[in-house]
């Protein structure tokens, strides 16, 4: 039974570079930066930046989602069931593995598993399209993992954790959403929103991006190996909607679940599509989201 509300993602680490989601890094190229990569920063952190950072036409997987019928509400959901907003950082939990080169588990005494949400940067850009506007939404979650191993010769690593969603201020419908999975790294959803008789066209874009902080091993008095890896996955989220619209939420699952077996992961290593359900209530799978398991963000510019 998968948890509707989050994308499990799993990625591969191998000791002396790593291999994330067919995305190779040696370790002598993680010490030196790039023309690319200098750019790409450049861009980021540009205050006069007028365009999205990513091409929205380039995506790995692309769905469409049946017209969707938005209801009016007296009430705004998110005052309705009185949600907690918090401002800062966010510490989620993930499951990480030890396997060998053939992705075999094996052995090893897993030391953390905590990863912090750093609170996401909002901009925001006119779209194409008149009358719509594109929220950038980026964020980054680091995994500082550790791992006490008896031999380190042909060791890897895999983890999975869980993704943030988004849902509707006023509606508390979660938007669509596609699990990334170690083939998948960027995807679009697009469709159309009827609400009061008018249609809009709207989209849901996101790419995801890792970075090797440290990858290092120490030897403690007993000879074991203690594997530190800590690993920065960068999001960027696109959402398309019409200008003035201002009810975007992001939510993060909380609750640790990070006894996850190794099984169970490998097998939700999946690019199921999940459409657009109300929060807390039946959707897509048999699971149902628990208000107190999460923490809720306003995104706001």
């Amino acid at each position: 039974m998968k948890k509707k509300p989050l994308a499990v993602l799993m990625a591969l680490v191998f000791f002396g570079g790593s291999f994330t989601t067919g995305c190779v890094h040696n370790v002598s190229e993680t010490e030196h930066e790039t023309e690319e990569t200098t750019n790409r920063r450049d861009r980021q952190i540009d205050p006069e930046r007028n365009e999205p950072l990513h091409d929205l036409s380039s995506v790995d997987m692309t769905m469409t989602f049946d017209d969707f019928y938005a209801q009016p509400v007296d009430e705004p959901w998110v005052l309705a069931n009185r949600i907690p907003f918090t401002n800062g950082n966010v510490n989620t939990y993930y499951s990480q593995f030890i396997t060998d080169s053939a992705g075999n588990a094996r052995q090893g005494d897993i030391l953390n598993n905590v990863a912090t949400i750093y609170r996401p940067r909002v901009r925001h850009y006119p779209a194409e399209q008149d009358g719509y506007t594109i929220y950038e939404i980026s964020y980054s979650e680091i995994f500082p993992m550790q791992a006490e191993l008896d031999y380190v010769s042909s060791m890897s690593t895999f983890w999975s954790y869980h993704n943030v969603g988004f849902l509707d201020y006023y509606t508390g419908t979660i938007y669509p959403h596609i699990d990334m999975n170690t083939d998948i790294d960027s995807y679009s959803i697009t469709g159309n929103v009827i609400y009061n008789g008018q249609t809009y066209e709207v989209g849901y874009y996101e790419f995801r991006e890792d970075e090797e902080l440290t990858n290092e091993i120490s030897y403690g008095d007993d000879g074991d190996a203690i594997w530190d890896l800590e690993i920065s996955i960068n999001s960027t989220v696109y959402i398309v909607v019409p200008t003035g619209y201002d009810g975007i939420v992001m939510y993060v699952y909380t609750t640790d679940d990070s006894d996850t077996t190794y099984e169970e992961a490998r097998n939700n290593n999946t690019s199921d599509y999940f459409g657009a359900s109300v929060f807390g209530e039946a959707g897509d799978d048999e699971e149902i989201e628990n208000i107190n398991d999460y923490a809720f963000l306003s995104i706001a510019e």
